[in-house]
């Protein structure tokens, strides 16, 4: 995490893939309120290998006692001591040249952890919430994982922003303040795209989860919440052969689905978090992870549509026709 460290401040500066410099209150990331000191005075940028520096002001921007060339890119080495205005100027040290990253910050100490495409909140143990970024909106978005009446919990969320979940805080740190990805090629795509295969041993056990589409064939490693959402895909077989509306098929009450897995509701809550975040790790970021298992008024149901269960090596139900196996 690239950052620069004041002598006057106790928190280093952590730096944006193109960060500005300067008096301008609302115009610059970091703002030095000395007069002598330009409304956007210098720019320290990402260039995708390295970091440049770039004196963009009236008074002068000094690199080890160096004064720069205006508008020229400078790159800048670990240890380099930058003053802005005048070379006698309190220094600022370079201390990371680390890529730029997306950061929580926290509120009480000052610590920074990387933010991770789907982050769990406070903690993965027992989370009370989540942090993830919605290629569909293009926005991070927050996201209680209590059982609230409301289907739509999830508040769209900005760089310097406070989040507030439990008893800490954190102010988010977006480099980019954006969350733009590279992924273009699948950047309309949802979870609900996919097919879904669970495997699950005859004493229903172990449960193995397989994402598919086309020639792409995922399997994902074992975990407890892949019988959450095996359970889930079999209330929608049930109301799919019942002939039920499709808007009505899948939804089980929360009260019910606890006392038949045995769980609290806590635990289903952070089950849901827990393979939404799975899956999102194992899928590029620009696929859509969200719909896996949709909410509504104290009721879950399994987002995806298309999906089979293995049951041994017997076909148990499936909602769809087999894909062909991807070659390899």
């Amino acid at each position: 995490m690239a950052c620069l460290q004041h002598p006057d401040r106790e928190q280093p500066v952590y730096l944006m893939a193109h960060h500005t410099i300067g008096r301008r209150q609302g115009k610059v990331d970091t703002r030095i309120t000395s007069a002598e000191i330009s409304g956007i005075h210098a720019a320290v940028q990402w260039t995708g290998t390295h970091w440049n520096i770039r004196d963009l002001s009236r008074n002068g921007t000094w690199v080890n006692d160096q004064q720069l060339v205006p508008a020229r890119n400078y790159p800048l080495q670990l240890g380099d001591r930058i003053a802005f205005g005048r070379a006698n100027n309190p220094v600022w040290v370079v201390e990371n040249l680390d890529a730029p990253e997306n950061l929580l910050i926290d509120l009480a100490n000052g610590e920074a952890q990387s933010l991770e495409q789907y982050h769990l909140l406070p903690d993965e143990r027992e989370p009370l919430a989540s942090l993830h970024f919605s290629p569909v909106v293009g926005q991070w978005l927050y996201e209680l994982t209590g059982n609230s009446n409301s289907a739509d919990n999830a508040t769209a969320v900005r760089h310097g922003d406070r989040i507030d979940c439990g008893l800490h805080s954190w102010l988010l740190f977006l480099a980019d303040n954006q969350g733009a990805t590279t992924e273009l090629s699948m950047q309309q795509l949802s979870i609900t795209d996919f097919d879904l295969r669970f495997s699950v041993s005859h004493h229903e056990e172990h449960v193995q989860l397989q994402l598919r589409r086309e020639d792409m064939k995922l399997a994902l490693p074992a975990r407890i919440h892949h019988y959450l959402l095996m359970y889930l895909a079999r209330a929608r077989v049930r109301d799919m052969q019942a002939n039920a509306d499709p808007d009505a098929q899948g939804w089980v009450s929360i009260q019910v689905a606890t006392r038949e897995l045995g769980i609290t509701v806590n635990h289903l809550n952070t089950q849901i978090f827990r393979a939404r975040k799975q899956i999102a790790e194992s899928l590029p970021d620009a696929i859509d992870t969200s719909g896996l298992v949709e909410r509504r008024s104290w009721e879950v149901r399994l987002g995806c549509t298309r999906f089979e269960i293995y049951k041994g090596a017997q076909l148990e139900s499936q909602t769809h026709q087999r894909l062909a196996e991807p070659a390899g």
